[in-house]
């Protein structure tokens, strides 16, 4: 088994870009191996021509990536998880251990699985052993890898995670309480499910910052869809330990946009991520969020005396424009 040194995490709450990132980092790595993208929709040719395509049938989305020769380390998390080394700090927060996500998938790293068989992308193996036991106690001595939580504004995290489930061709996430999640309304899933597991992934990485400033980073969603490039270059030389130079970095980041994402779905007639319902998409619609602001701003007061009883730092959340201006005319 890999040491737990060798494992950097970099995690997301659900909707807050994760694909994304699987996306761009895997085309970062392939283009430093040497390797060949084409970019659908203008036919241009990313990398060394005579290079290897990038095999798209096979790429499963990790959570483990290859990185080799990108980022010092041979494997790179990216998923959703609880933060390593938190396990330890949880007795001391009374409602915690007592809330359930309200779907799986929040917490990949503590779900019971086989980690010694943990899905990788980008290697010539297909599975990468993970010592979890190994990694919390390093985590909790802040003596692992260093750790990234990507996390988005509660109600746009919410509203997006509310629609991607809907949709959702898994009846553990289509549902809940044994009904259709369409039939639910938004406050109720809002109040009920969505924020308590929400609170309960984002205070175990706020708490483990706040032990191990220079180990753990927040870095907010909307700071990543406002200049991808910039704050992905941030991210890279935390997990790497150093600032550097990404020289393929903006090519990586250019063919990760949704035009060129939906374009490589439609043609291989399939959701790349492999959850939707027949041929749908799971690639983020025009902001979502953003467009039910106007309905749902009001509500941002209450989400965040919801959150402050948890114990969650509603500083660290950057509302968009639209939803501060709602809430204000509120």
């Amino acid at each position: 088994m890999f040491s737990v040194s060798d494992l950097p995490i970099l995690a997301t709450v659900p909707r807050s870009g994760t694909w994304f990132l699987r996306y761009a980092i895997s085309f970062l790595c392939h283009l430093d191996r040497g390797g060949r993208l084409d970019d659908r929709p203008t036919g241009r040719i990313v990398g060394d021509a005579g290079g290897q395509c990038f095999d798209f049938a096979h790429f499963k989305g990790g959570p483990l990536f290859h990185v080799q020769g990108t980022l010092p380390t041979r494997h790179l998390f990216i998923g959703h998880t609880v933060c390593p080394g938190f396990g330890a700090m949880a007795e001391d927060v009374d409602w915690w251990k007592q809330t359930r996500f309200h779907v799986a998938g929040y917490d990949y790293l503590h779900d019971g699985l086989n980690y010694r068989y943990t899905p990788i992308d980008l290697a010539a193996y297909d599975y990468a052993p993970i010592g979890v036991a190994a990694l919390e106690r390093a985590a909790g001595k802040g003596r692992a890898r260093p750790i990234v939580l990507v996390y988005r504004n509660p109600l746009d995290q919410a509203l997006s995670y509310f629609r991607y489930c809907q949709d959702h061709k898994s009846p553990a996430y289509n549902a809940l309480g044994g009904r259709p999640l369409s039939s639910v309304p938004f406050d109720e899933y809002l109040f009920g499910s969505a924020l308590p597991s929400y609170a309960k992934q984002f205070v175990s990485f706020q708490a483990m910052a706040e032990r191990h400033p220079d180990r753990v980073l927040l870095v907010p969603y909307e700071q990543l869809m406002s200049e991808p490039e910039a704050v992905l270059t941030c991210m890279l030389d935390h997990l790497a330990g150093t600032s550097r130079s990404w020289p393929m970095l903006d090519k990586a980041v250019w063919l990760a946009r949704r035009e060129h994402m939906t374009a490589l779905e439609r043609e291989l007639d399939r959701s790349l991520d492999g959850t939707r319902i027949g041929r749908g998409s799971h690639i983020n619609r025009v902001d979502a969020g953003h467009l039910e602001a106007r309905r749902w701003g009001g509500m941002r007061r209450d989400i965040e005396l919801f959150l402050l009883r948890l114990g969650v730092d509603i500083t660290l959340f950057e509302w968009p424009t639209t939803l501060e201006k709602a809430v204000a005319a509120a």
